[in-house]
């Protein structure tokens, strides 16, 4: 199952190198295993890294540093490293941020990305995947997309949440893209450009098309007008003609609720906005703290959103993740079959005692005496988290 956005290895596509160089210890091995189906990974010794050993090797595609301290030999190795590969893509992982200087420091430093920490494998990831998409773009017809991923950079940095669904959702759009058989260019061209116009609208209205705050309809028309002039434009020209359409349509519901108002439904919405769209408002939904299972129950709850299709690969994609998710209930609300999450202590006679364990079943018998009992001889004051499936409905 391929999962948190990953995706197979093209089948006859040669795989990119990476190169790994660690301050710290064993970053070469966990990055060696999280992109070894992509990646060619190989650890390098910054200190024995000269013009001639590297003109005896091939440079690496992109280069990841794990940097221990915010010191000048992580600046002064990796303009070396630029200047003896200048094509290769320098990724600084950097410490957690002490103060503002650091901050400044960084910007010094002339990586094409510094990440502090926390470094999650899921932030990483993401990252990577994201130059990788570039990389595999800059075979030619691919060039315009790496300016629209300049000017994301450019807009991110001044709108973070713009930013992060950026990070998010591209690696997503490369694995839906696979198992449906699409072109993932054409989706992730609209998707970069409907956020570089967020990027230009003031903040109220791109947070509302960005949380699909459907109440507040004259801002969505208002800027829906942006978006149909931009459209307009790219029709303009054959190269990108298929880009307007698909961003005209990014509003659209799959039933033909919402703009343009113009008729058109289900699988005559281009493919790029029905896409774009389902990932958009999971997004949303992840921002305002709902989990990955979550989102997607909410989303099958409203019948006729979304395409069905999509919304059951982006299921596919998430795995176990997008299948269960816990939530909170008081011992009033339970029922028989309900699936505990983690173990339940109660206090009987002064004393801190297990009352249920992870992954049991409530039977009857269970929910009777927790419900009678909670307030006394267990005092249990907290809820209790349980496990549902998404193929339960939710109230929203």
């Amino acid at each position: 199952m391929v999962r948190n956005g990953s995706r197979k290895p093209s089948q006859g596509m040669d795989l990119l190198r990476m190169g790994i160089i660690d301050e710290g210890e064993g970053a070469a091995e966990k990055f060696g295993d999280l992109f070894g189906p992509d990646f060619e990974v190989r650890a390098l010794d910054p200190d024995c890294l000269n013009e001639r050993q590297c003109a005896d090797q091939a440079s690496p595609h992109m280069l990841l540093y794990v940097c221990r301290d915010h010191g000048e030999i992580a600046r002064e190795r990796i303009e070396r490293i630029r200047f003896l590969w200048p094509r290769t893509i320098v990724i600084l992982l950097m410490p957690a941020v002490q103060g503002e200087d650091q901050i400044r420091e960084a910007t010094y430093i002339p990586a094409h990305k510094v990440v502090f920490k926390p470094h999650s494998r899921q932030r990483i990831y993401s990252i990577v995947e994201n130059y990788r998409s570039l990389i595999i773009a800059s075979d030619g017809q691919g060039r315009g997309d790496i300016l629209l991923s300049c000017l994301m950079e450019l807009a991110g940095g001044m709108q973070p949440e713009l930013y992060v669904a950026y990070n998010r959702l591209t690696p997503f759009i490369l694995s839906i893209c696979e198992l449906l058989g699409c072109d993932w260019r054409s989706v992730q061209r609209v998707f970069t450009l409907f956020l570089v116009l967020l990027s230009n609208m003031d903040d109220q209205s791109a947070g509302v098309l960005m949380h699909g705050a459907g109440s507040k309809k004259g801002i969505v028309r208002d800027a829906y007008n942006q978006l149909r002039m931009l459209a307009d434009l790219l029709a303009m020209s054959e190269p990108t003609e298929g880009m307007g359409e698909g961003l005209k349509y990014v509003l659209k519901r799959y039933d033909g609720e919402g703009l343009p108002d113009d008729g058109v439904s289900g699988s005559d919405i281009p493919g790029s906005s029905r896409i774009v769209r389902v990932l958009l408002d999971y997004n949303a939904l992840l921002q305002g703290g709902k989990s990955g299972a979550q989102a997607l129950s909410i989303m099958r709850w409203h019948k006729g959103w979304y395409d069905a299709e999509v919304l059951g690969v982006l299921a596919n994609i998430l795995g176990e993740e997008g299948r269960q998710y816990t939530r909170e209930v008081y011992p009033l609300g339970l029922t028989p079959g309900m699936v505990v999450a983690e173990d339940v202590y109660g206090e009987v006679d002064g004393k801190r005692v297990k009352v249920i364990s992870r992954n049991e079943v409530l039977s009857e018998d269970a929910v009777d005496y927790l419900q009678r009992h909670s307030d006394d001889i267990l005092d249990i004051t907290e809820p209790i988290k349980i496990v549902e499936d998404t193929a339960e409905e939710v109230t929203v």
